[in-house]
């Protein structure tokens, strides 16, 4: 009588959302069969979370600890998490774990040639694992840029026409590299990539 009372006690405390008994956690811990955060476990199916990180200790579902864990239907996303997998139904690119929301309404892996900045990209389809790289970093020849303009050793994003508030032609105003004469500490500064020695812009 004893035991079926206190089977049926655990069965009552340890899934009525509340912290009682013997718990350490809500419905978990003491004599409950889920552990609770930061108790020792070996699989997942030992933890209320869902999570035993490193096989070693339950943790707080993490939608961003590159695990499929904790109730996600993919890596950090869906179930708990806010983000959606890959495959969902999306409205805006936010919506979505890979930051992309497709034309046809789904996010979408990310890719090099969706016109948007996305993944791990450093502008819009370009640099980190994109082939072409972004205006104002390294290059060696124009068709690793973007632009496809690789001046002074850098990716320039160039039209040749002094427009938009420019101050020279593809320089100052809106534009991040300065003009001949403007003062800079390093060459990348200028639009002619020569840094004087008298700290301004100068050269072709």
């Amino acid at each position: 009588m004893t035991y079926a009372c206190t089977c049926l006690h655990l069965a009552l405390t340890c899934s009525d959302n509340i912290q009682n008994g013997l718990e350490t956690g809500v419905d978990c811990g003491g004599l409950c069969r889920l552990k609770c955060d930061y108790e020792s476990c070996r699989f997942f199916s030992e933890c209320k979370s869902g999570v035993c990180q490193y096989w070693r200790a339950c943790q707080t579902v993490r939608c961003d600890d590159g695990f499929q864990n904790g109730g996600e239907i993919g890596i950090d996303c869906g179930g708990p998490c806010i983000k959606r997998c890959n495959g969902r139904v999306c409205t805006i690119a936010d919506h979505c774990w890979s930051g992309v929301c497709g034309v046809n309404k789904t996010c979408s892996v990310p890719t090099c040639s969706d016109n948007v900045q996305n993944g791990v990209e450093e502008g819009i389809d370009c640099g980190a694992s994109c082939p072409l790289k972004c205006d104002y970093q390294f290059c060696t020849s124009d068709n690793q840029c973007k632009s496809s303009v690789c001046k002074h050793r850098y990716c320039r994003g160039i039209d040749g026409i002094q427009n938009g508030g420019e101050i020279g032609i593809d320089c100052d105003g809106p534009c991040v590299q300065r003009c001949n004469g403007r003062g800079c500490t390093l060459a990348a500064h200028c639009w002619s990539g020569v840094c004087g020695t008298n700290q301004t812009c100068s050269g072709d």
